[in-house]
């Protein structure tokens, strides 16, 4: 059987690759996959796929054989699943499966697989954390909670099993809360073991109040009193954690066990660390609720002897008897309490609902409360009382009221409340609090006839303090930029934040639309003086939109995106602004709304089209390379230049599809020349959003693979102005690339965002000088110096130049003598249709010899 030329070149990829025949049996297997998965090639070569498969996966990845093997020549088909390696190691893989045929006819599956474990752990970790912190907030039972927690852990890594005990004050013993996946016998043996010293891992961790590591229950001496019965059930190895509460008390212990010899990874201790953190939350939450319902049965219980406090008082609020848990709760000594009234105690905010209350159980009907009452050191208690009224010979003479500090069981509400409705950085309003406040604003003004505003903000340029002070002083400053807003907007409305530097605000209740306008003013007025942080001054700007109920919609995703709009007509007329929102703006939208949907079908109904301009040797005349260019031709509108379509793909997402379209006519364009024995580099520009597509390297492999085109022919080209992004997935699939043998190609350097370390860092083999630095030389001082700069620049980091734009004699000259390499531009050719293209391929530029 006779493979792919290119097939070595794929098989040298630092990736899991796979051949395989028709019936999933390994044909080759490059050095890395063997080695990785703890091989030697031959050893999987003849042998089924499936061998190195997990046993649960090995259905869906028959299925994807077949799938493949039904389908189409060019199908690819991607898939997640768990291999095994050969020391038992489970790792998740992302694999993409190829199907071609071999020169003598043979139908062959081309497999790379990658390894995405920690990207899954990732995922899996902070999906199993905000599970639990619901359950937390939903206040579930415990038992559920933590069975949940360990079956988490355990599914996260599985070579895991979990157990948690409770430690019971009383006894001093620990007791059974959660193992589903350990023996019952062996649960039941441990069930209630007393801390100690050396009382196995547990025991011992609750009686240390630190981590306890056993990697041999059968030889350690804290275990020779359990070993028996762990080593009976096949446990060899324990270690345990204690769960503290907030007060870095003990509660209970989070125990994990192995059946084999070993010790924790550090991925077991990031996991375990994390839950049994969690587990805390929820023991202590659980522990608070169940302290409240005990102090509710004991209401009816002595006065003087009751633990929860007790106010008894006259139906005028004067306290004619207090007991000894009042007195602790309130810090005031019995006798002084007694010469005080109610009014005096609870915080002024809440004393008209504590006055209705104890007016109804005067009146013979009493309900709980919840109420703030003033310590004597002036620190605020949050109280959860009971009033019940006194009888005297048949008469209502007073109340008493039973009152339980319920401060911690509050605060912890609270922070669970915060993780879901607040910003963790600005501590403003999040996206779903912002919009539950718009929601109810509107609600309201429709009931009393009122106007609600939505300003949209951003920070100008917030872009460059990250990028040039780092994401730690950018943090900084939005810290710092949140107070500001905040404290302009005061009491008028709601502030949050969207996300990166985007804050939104709603001021609801307004009777007139100036009063939202004298509030975004107030607001920029704010970024007049220096952002100061330390010793550094920033000096900001925001551009802020506005939009209006009921005046532009009622729909509060419509508003904010109203709101957006104006914002960026804001940035649009220069930046640091306001601009209420008109409809000539959705107008001025609409034709470019239209014109988009004709772009989505330009390539079904073949109305793009590519030329090609070429790159010639400036010493020697010949044409080095061909860049590839988009044209689009519309039944309607005729010609659309590039500068408008290409925008709006870029802004829709549509430039991935419209790139990996013009990549394959270049590459088929290449095979064509190829054939006639022309050799050319292909130069083809890419976008941002085609980048930050995790699969864009693996497309360019299994393109330059399908069309049978050598790595380095293909030149990629991205503006310098990317080169802001910062986004790993960027750099990935630039690295990736390289790797690859592909070219990388700068485009309009000395125009952007310039950065020596990423030209050393991704081994850029190209830049362009722009044009505008072209036009003027050599008679432009700036331009000459800033062209010279860049041509020598590249010669000492051994990168090849490109000068854009030549038109005269005299600018090609002065490149030759300053040693550029390669020009393009109209003194050459204009860009050409691939027939003239090819005619001058044939006859080399013959207006230069």
């Amino acid at each position: 059987m006779h493979l792919s030329p290119y097939i070595p070149f794929y098989f040298w990829m630092p990736a899991m690759q796979f051949i395989l025949d028709i019936d999933g049996h390994i044909l080759d297997v490059n050095e890395f996959a063997a080695r990785y998965l703890g091989y030697e090639r031959e050893q999987l070569i003849g042998q089924s796929a499936l061998i190195v498969v997990h046993p649960d996966d090995k259905e869906k990845v028959t299925t994807q054989l077949k799938q493949l093997r039904d389908g189409q020549l060019g199908d690819m088909h991607h898939l997640e699943f768990r291999k095994i390696k050969r020391n038992g190691e489970i790792i998740y893989v992302q694999e993409t499966m190829y199907r071609m045929v071999t020169e003598d006819s043979k139908t062959i599956f081309l497999v790379s697989c990658h390894n995405v474990s920690a990207e899954k752990k990732t995922k899996e970790l902070l999906a199993g954390q905000k599970k639990i912190l619901e359950f937390v907030a939903k206040e579930m039972p415990l038992s559920y909670i933590l069975c949940e927690i360990t079956r988490t852990v355990e599914t996260i890594r599985p070579h895991l099993l979990c157990s948690i005990l409770l430690l019971n004050d009383e006894t001093n013993r620990l007791y059974h809360g959660a193992a589903p996946s350990l023996p019952e016998k062996y649960i039941e043996a441990i069930n209630g073991c007393q801390i100690g010293p050396e009382v196995g891992s547990c025991g011992t961790a609750a009686f240390r109040k630190e981590f306890v590591i056993v990697s041999d229950i059968s030889t350690d001496p804290l275990w020779q009193h359990y070993k028996e019965v762990a080593l009976a059930h096949g446990l060899r190895s324990c270690w345990s954690l204690p769960i503290f509460s907030s007060t870095k008390k003990v509660i209970g212990t989070f125990g994990i066990y192995q059946r084999d010899v070993s010790i924790p990874q550090e991925e077991d201790l990031e996991v375990v660390s994390t839950f049994s953190a969690l587990a805390g939350l929820a023991i202590e939450q659980a522990q608070i609720k169940n302290d409240l319902q005990e102090s509710r049965q004991h209401y009816q219980s002595l006065f003087e002897y009751n633990k929860d406090a007790v106010f008894s008082l006259h139906l005028d609020g004067t306290f004619f008897a207090v007991n000894r848990a009042a007195a602790q709760l309130t810090g005031y000594p019995r006798h002084e309490l007694l010469k005080i009234t109610l009014h005096d105690l609870v915080v002024p905010d809440d004393l008209p609902k504590v006055l209705d209350v104890l007016t109804d159980t005067a009146n013979g009907y009493s309900r709980h409360l919840d109420f703030r009452l003033r310590h004597k050191n002036g620190t605020v208690l949050y109280i959860n009382a009971t009033p019940v009224p006194v009888w005297i010979n048949k008469k209502i003479i007073g109340v008493s009221i039973i009152a339980k500090d319920i401060t911690e069981r509050v605060e912890q509400e609270q922070r669970v409340r915060e993780l879901a409705y607040y910003d963790p950085l600005t501590k403003l309003a999040n996206r779903r609090l912002f919009y539950d406040k718009v929601k109810k604003a509107i609600s309201e003004a429709k009931q009393h006839n009122k106007t609600v505003a939505l300003l949209y903000m951003d920070i100008d340029r917030f872009k460059y303090v990250n990028d040039s002070l780092g994401h730690t002083i950018g943090d900084r400053v939005l810290q710092t930029i949140s107070a500001l807003i905040q404290e302009r907007v005061g009491q008028k409305g709601t502030v949050a934040r969207m996300s990166g530097d985007e804050f939104t605000v709603v001021l609801p209740n307004l009777q007139y639309q100036y009063e939202a306008i004298d509030v975004a003013k107030h607001i920029l007025r704010a970024f007049q003086e220096p952002v100061r942080l330390d010793e550094l001054e920033l000096f900001l700007t925001a551009s802020i939109g506005i939009s209006f109920y009921p005046f532009h919609s009622d729909d509060v995703d419509t508003l904010l995106q109203y709101a957006d709009m104006a914002m960026y007509e804001v940035k649009r007329k220069g930046k640091n602004d306001y601009f209420v929102y008109e409809e000539t703006l959705l107008q001025q939208k609409l034709p470019n709304l239209i014109l988009l949907s004709d772009l989505h079908k330009s390539i079904q109904n073949n109305e793009l089209s590519v030329v090609y301009q070429p790159i010639i040797d400036v010493q020697t005349k010949k044409v080095e390379a061909m860049e590839t260019l988009v044209r689009w031709y519309h039944p309607v509108h005729g010609h659309v230049s590039p500068g408008q379509f290409i925008s709006l793909a870029e802004e829709t997402g549509f430039i991935v599809t419209m790139g990996e379209w013009v990549l394959r006519q270049a590459c088929e364009q290449h095979a064509v020349w190829r054939k006639m024995g022309f050799s050319v580099r292909m130069a083809v520009n890419i976008s941002v959003k085609e980048l930050l597509d995790p699969h864009f390297a693996k497309r360019i492999e299994w393109i330059l693979l399908e069309k049978q085109l050598s790595p380095n022919a293909l030149e990629l080209e991205i503006t310098e102005s990317m080169m802001i992004y910062h986004e790993s997935v960027i750099l990935t699939n630039l690295t990736r690339l390289k790797e690859m043998g592909v070219r990388l190609s700068i485009d309009d350097f000395g125009t952007g965002y310039s950065s020596l370390a990423y030209l050393k860092r991704l081994e850029v083999d190209t830049v362009k000088i722009d044009q505008s630095f072209i036009a003027d030389c050599p008679h432009s001082y700036y331009g000459s110096v800033i062209t010279n700069t860049i041509i020598s620049l590249a010669h000492h980091l051994r990168m090849n130049v490109i000068a854009e734009g030549v038109e005269t004699l005299e600018q090609l000259r002065y490149l030759e003598e300053r040693g550029c390499q390669e020009a393009q531009g109209y003194l050459f050719s204009v860009p050409l249709r691939a027939e003239e293209a090819t005619q001058l391929l044939r006859h080399g530029i013959r207006h230069l010899k």
